[in-house]
């Protein structure tokens, strides 16, 4: 159960209990050097925990030291909103006195992007280490100097853990600073939202002090959000607020990108990413071996490293490992891991695009994809093209203008229309229901087209 102020029976059963938490991911003699001479004090009438140092120079320490990683480890044992102060032992907690930097010190005790995304769990190797300095820089807040700061690398690269680890050291270092936080889908859907007009939402998001938006790219299935986007960045540019963007492709080779929306993303600092290599890959599984016990070892953990590149792949596969373990029971043999590591290496399906819907309408229909998206007005055609018009809007959320533009440049009306048509055939018709089923899951599986 978590524990609040006031279920807590003692400051010395809070500590204890605290205890047993760290002995899951911490060695036993490092917390008896950094946590153990601490004193925790719970106050009940404003739910706070004061952290007490014996000195002010183990303070100075514990501040450059282990600070984050104990405030990342009490946040995930006391749940988010909590507030937590530091002061030296001697000193005043209501008046200042003792060590200025270590007196009644707040901070909330909460990691609202998620407690795993921190720099100190973003796994880089000197490749990686001037994006990682900068992003430092950035979450700082000290001053806006890289307006806007995007961060572009392939995906399993660590964009959105960078960007995360940001807005999380931002509500640190800037309590009560007012964060934007989604993806290119998530502002589309306060756009797509009926009971409200453009400028109210365009205000709503002029009106953070931070705005972080992940993977600018997929704007290209949305185009009709760019001028939305660029009416947002001139008023935090012109408000000097801080903008940071993630994306697949560095800015310059956006080219579907607006001329006006590409010129002002070079306003600012670009990083790139490199894809983590087998080293940065080997501390991954090693670390959720160490956090999960999953007891792999030294080969099985770079044989894991070695047969899958992506940071998700390696997560879903120890997932799956961990699974295991649970379930069975026991140490997991050398055969049960390499059985697991096949199952896992099985083709996994293609990213789900436009062009994969087209390939499949393509290969089902008899028809050449450049055909489905011509100006052809056979019968045949026109069904195959209305088909491939509904995946889209289905499974990917394509705008009409957007579908217009990958259908040979047809107007949005028209595109609307030949979607509504399909939709009245699968209202009327079983079997164009169930083809429609059936093409939907070949889009999403392996396999070719």
């Amino acid at each position: 159960m978590t524990p609040t102020p006031q279920s807590a029976s003692g400051d010395g059963v809070l500590k204890n209990d605290f205890r047993q938490h760290l002995l899951r991911t911490c060695p036993e003699q490092d917390i008896r050097r950094w946590f153990d001479p601490l004193d925790i004090c719970v106050s009940e009438a404003d739910q706070s925990y004061c952290v007490v140092f014996p000195h002010a120079y183990f303070g100075a320490w514990f501040e450059g030291s282990v600070k984050e990683l104990f405030e990342r480890q009490l946040a995930q044992y006391l749940g988010p909103g909590h507030i937590l102060r530091y002061r030296t032992r001697g000193s005043s907690p209501g008046n200042g006195t003792g060590t200025p930097q270590h007196s009644a010190v707040a901070v909330v005790t909460d990691f609202p992007y998620g407690h795993r995304f921190t720099f100190e769990t973003f796994l880089a190797n000197e490749k990686n280490a001037f994006p990682l300095a900068l992003a430092r820089e950035v979450g700082r807040g000290d001053a806006v100097r890289y307006n806007p700061f995007l961060v572009c690398g392939p995906s399993g690269s660590g964009k959105t853990h960078l960007l995360r680890a940001m807005a999380n050291a931002v509500t640190r270092s800037q309590p009560g600073a007012s964060i934007y936080f989604g993806s290119v889908a998530d502002v589309q859907g306060l756009f797509a939202d009926q009971k409200r007009c453009g400028p109210e939402i365009r205000a709503e998001l002029a009106g953070h002090d931070w705005l972080f938006i992940d993977e600018l790219t997929d704007i290209a299935r949305t185009p009709d959000l760019e001028q939305e986007l660029i009416g947002v960045f001139n008023a935090f540019h012109d408000a000097g607020r801080q903008m940071v963007f993630s994306s697949r492709e560095r800015a310059a080779s956006c080219d579907f990108l607006d001329p006006t929306f590409r010129s002002r993303l070079e306003w600012g600092l670009m990083v790139h990413l490199k894809a983590p290599d087998l080293s940065v890959r080997s501390q991954f599984v090693e670390q959720i071996n160490k956090d999960k016990r999953l007891g792999l070892s030294r080969e099985q953990i770079l044989t894991l490293a070695s047969r899958f590149e992506g940071f998700r792949r390696l997560e879903g596969v120890l997932l799956r490992l961990e699974a295991f373990r649970q379930h069975a029971g026991g140490e997991l043999s050398e055969a049960e891991f390499t059985r697991h590591i096949r199952l896992s290496e099985d083709k996994k399906a293609p990213e789900l695009t436009p062009e994969r819907v087209l390939a499949v309408c393509a290969e089902h229909f008899g028809i050449p994809a450049r055909e489905i998206t011509g100006p052809g007005r056979k019968k045949e055609l026109v069904f195959a093209r209305q088909a491939a018009m509904a995946l889209c809007r289905t499974l990917l959320g394509i705008s009409y203008p957007a579908l217009g533009k990958i259908f040979g440049g047809k107007d949005h009306s028209t595109v609307l229309y030949s979607i509504r048509k399909f939709q009245q055939i699968l209202d009327d018709n079983q079997d164009t229901k169930l083809l429609f089923r059936q093409l939907s899951k070949k889009c999403r599986q392996g396999g070719p087209a």
